[in-house]
């Protein structure tokens, strides 16, 4: 089993992260990290955990995150962040992936490569390559580790990029299959045969299995649906449902809850 540690960067109060508009660096972190785990569940021999405050409501001292890091026994850690200069409107730019300065693990330098051309891709933005930095978070980590600068929130010209939501979850889905690709993971995805019409024709579909990860994040997704009433039902056994309704309450939170933002 490999375990991948990861966070969203900051808190979402941490003071000075944040646009020239009052926008937090958390909330544009949040939805690539999440993005990254929910894809990177649909993987079988992985298990991922997230070491900062889910909700942003406390900026977890970076010690604490590497100390749990290390005691869970990771494997990989990705910290996802969004970058500044000077806090004010500019047209500086650019996406960049870095691993500490004094590294000897060939997995950190090889996710490094791996991790970069997808953010120059997905952004859509400048490459400004592998930095080698002294940061706590790939210095501390005994495993191979990487730090995500995604975009500068206060450039004009990345700035709508970080506001794109569809791009967000793009990077971090494809940030997850670059991964996969590199340690060699396959979705674990079997055909069980469920029936399904589509019109008058009935066809077989391959129903999608999910890893611990993955169940625990779609159960937490239908518990957050309970509480914002996206669904009526209250889900009482949530905690017993198999993978493919899981997979469908999951999948229905997604889409009404895009349909309500829609309309809000």
């Amino acid at each position: 089993m490999i375990k991948v540690g990861y966070d969203a960067g900051h808190g979402l109060y941490t003071p000075g992260k944040r646009t020239p508009d009052d926008e937090r660096e958390w909330t544009f972190n949040d939805k690539v990290a999440r993005a990254f785990a929910n894809e990177l569940a649909l993987y079988s021999g992985v298990a991922s955990k997230r070491f900062d405050d889910p909700s942003g409501k406390t900026d977890v001292p970076l010690k604490t995150r590497t100390d749990g890091a290390n005691n869970w026994g990771a494997n990989y850690y990705i910290s996802f962040h969004h970058n500044a200069n000077t806090g004010k409107w500019g047209t500086w730019g650019g996406v960049e992936t870095h691993i500490y300065n004094k590294t000897k693990n060939p997995k950190s330098i090889a996710l490094a490569n791996a991790i970069q051309p997808v953010l120059v891709k997905n952004y859509c933005l400048r490459d400004r390559g592998i930095k080698k930095t002294d940061l706590h978070i790939t210095r501390e980590t005994d495993c191979a580790a990487v730090l995500i600068e995604g975009g500068f929130m206060d450039s004009t010209t990345d700035i709508g990029a970080l506001r794109n939501d569809t791009i967000l979850a793009n990077v971090g889905k494809s940030i997850a299959q670059a991964f996969a690709n590199l340690v060699g993971l396959k979705k674990s995805s079997e055909v069980k045969g469920i029936s399904i019409t589509l019109g008058m024709e009935k066809t077989k579909v391959p129903q999608q299995l999910l890893n611990d990860t993955g169940r625990i994040a779609a159960r937490e997704l239908i518990k957050k649906g309970v509480k914002e009433k996206v669904f009526t039902s209250k889900h009482e056994n949530v905690d017993k449902y198999e993978d493919k309704e899981l997979i469908s309450y999951g999948f229905a939170y997604i889409n009404r809850k895009f349909d309500f933002d829609a309309k809000s």
